[in-house]
This record gives structure tokens, C-alpha cells and sequence, in this order.
């Protein structure tokens, strides 16, 4: 009989098992010592904070959580940040300030992009 020894591995939704890699972060110390004191689980936490970012939970420039979902993109209310541009509606064309803007599509509530419309 094999015994297993450690944790037992993370899984996803599916039950695979979740790889993982070390990943060094440098933070002042300050920080280190307050995260140990409240014992916050620092990979935990790096995780966490990483994967909102990565589906635009929290502005990169301000890292407050106030985005709205605009016609044209995902903005950041408080420091008026552009997240990510979104696609056209109509052909798919990304949007982009001052090169490709939104417009409404004539008797519709739809929207589609100047070089669509």
C-alpha cells in the first residue's frame, strides 16, 4: 500500500490535479511581517489577487475594484483607466480610443464600430 505524504494535491472544477510552480516575489519587509502577523497566507493571496486581475476584478493602475462593463471596454471608475478594449458587436473589430469607436447601429439598440457602420 502506497501512503501519501504531504497535503493532498489542489484540484479544478473537473478533479484534475492543479500544477503549480514556485514563483519568487520580493515585498518589503513591512509587508512580510504584517502578512505573518494577521496570518495571511502569502501564495494564497498572490493567487488571488492575481487571477482578479487577470479577469479584470481589479484595476492594474489603481487596484481598486470600482470596473464598469462600457459598450466600448472595461474601465476602472475610480482612476478612469481603460481594463480592455471589447470587440465590435457587429464584426468583431476591437474598438480602440480615438482609432475605432463605437456607434449606434440606425433603428437599433445595437452598437457597432466606425469602420463597420
Amino acid at each position: 500500500m502506497v501512503r501519501q505524504v504531504g497535503r493532498p494535491p489542489e484540484r479544478d472544477s473537473e478533479g484534475n490535479v492543479i500544477s503549480k510552480g514556485l514563483c519568487n516575489v520580493t515585498i518589503p519587509t513591512k509587508l512580510k511581517d504584517f502578512l505573518s502577523k494577521n496570518k495571511i497566507n502569502r501564495s494564497k493571496l498572490f493567487t488571488e489577487v492575481v487571477t482578479r486581475l487577470y479577469m479584470h476584478q481589479i484595476c492594474p493602475k489603481c487596484y481598486n475594484e470600482n470596473i464598469v462593463n462600457g459598450i466600448m471596454a472595461l474601465k476602472c471608475d475610480d482612476c478612469n483607466s481603460i481594463i480592455k478594449y471589447k470587440p465590435c458587436g457587429e464584426c468583431g473589430e476591437m474598438y480602440h480610443r480615438g482609432v475605432n469607436m463605437p456607434k449606434a447601429v440606425k433603428n437599433s439598440s445595437r452598437f457597432g464600430c466606425e469602420k463597420c457602420l
